[in-house]
């Protein structure tokens, strides 16, 4: 009797997908303060069996920006479960670009949960969203950012190190999360939400990737809570941005600075002899010649 209903369910978030061929692009601005966003916005609870959550379990605040100024935004609850958001996008894409301002206003040093994660999943009609397919960015014990990569089918997980500085609790943060669906490649990146500093990245190849069967149906924030502990973190989100196409930026800037020069060079030199995939620009996986052969090519072509 579930497959008929499993089926529907994902019917449903495909058809409802297909409203997202543009952007999304939300910063809360438009939403009741002390409500749930609502529009496409749906409440996680509705995927959550092992650790449900009072309803709704985010709300509209008013708060400020990374530059200070007055602004709203969503803010998780501090009850135990599962709050969080979601909305539907397209499975059916080459790309998936995902950038949103994060503040982690508390968290505990006790491993009582993750404020806040951010990302994509696969929902499957049935079962918790903590165990759907999934990649996020989340942030645990430690204060050290994470890329969290898990497929399903009996695949293994991976729980990866984002390099990089510790989270400071009550800062403006801007994450980034790219997949290249034909590859299985994940790109997430953590900056100042007030300079724009690139502070953590992170790239990783999925092994066993497979683009006839992975594929991501929302993008979603969520936050894990154990029901039997009081302690829990919260966090605020804010100016959302979901693509299907990555920004135009330019790759071999690794500085960020703006300009191409010797330091850029230099900077790709010591990422590669450290084997630091960031400079994969040949996109496979390995830094051999190839990555060289690329950087050159696009340092003499210039930025945009």
């Amino acid at each position: 009797m579930k497959t008929p209903r499993i089926a529907c369910v994902i019917g449903s978030a495909i058809v409802a997908s297909i409203l997202h061929a543009q952007p999304v692009t939300d910063d809360f601005e438009s939403h009741p303060l002390g409500a749930f966003p609502g529009g496409e916005w749906h409440d996680i609870s509705d995927r959550v069996v092992d650790a449900p959550a009072e309803t709704p379990t985010m709300l509209v605040v008013e708060t400020v920006n990374a530059q200070g100024q007055p602004t709203r935004a969503v803010q998780t609850n501090q009850a135990p479960g599962t709050n969080g958001l979601y909305q539907y996008v397209s499975p059916d894409t080459a790309i998936h670009h995902l950038r949103m301002n994060v503040r982690v206003d508390s968290m505990h040093s006790a491993n009582a949960g993750w404020p806040v994660s951010m990302g994509y999943s696969r929902y499957l009609g049935e079962g918790d969203v903590n165990a759907n397919p999934q990649a996020l960015i989340y942030v645990w014990t430690g204060r050290v950012w994470n890329l969290f990569l898990a497929l399903g089918d009996g695949r293994p997980a991976l729980d990866l190190r984002i390099h990089g500085p510790q989270l400071i609790v009550g800062r403006w943060y801007t994450l980034t999360l790219d997949v290249d669906v034909k590859t299985g490649r994940f790109d997430a990146k953590v900056f100042d939400a007030v300079t724009g500093d690139l502070l953590n990245s992170r790239s990783q190849i999925y092994p066993g990737w497979d683009p006839e069967v992975d594929s991501f149906t929302s993008i979603t924030v969520f936050d894990g809570g154990d029901v039997n502990s009081p302690l829990q973190g919260q966090s605020t989100i804010d100016d959302v941005y979901y693509s299907t196409e990555l920004e135009p930026d330019c790759q071999v800037d690794l500085t960020l600075d703006g300009e191409l020069d010797f330091f850029d060079v230099s900077a790709f030199l010591t990422a590669y002899a450290a084997g630091d995939l960031d400079v994969d620009f040949s996109n496979d996986g390995v830094l051999d010649f190839f990555d060289i052969s690329t950087f050159l090519f696009l340092f003499s072509e210039g930025c945009p």
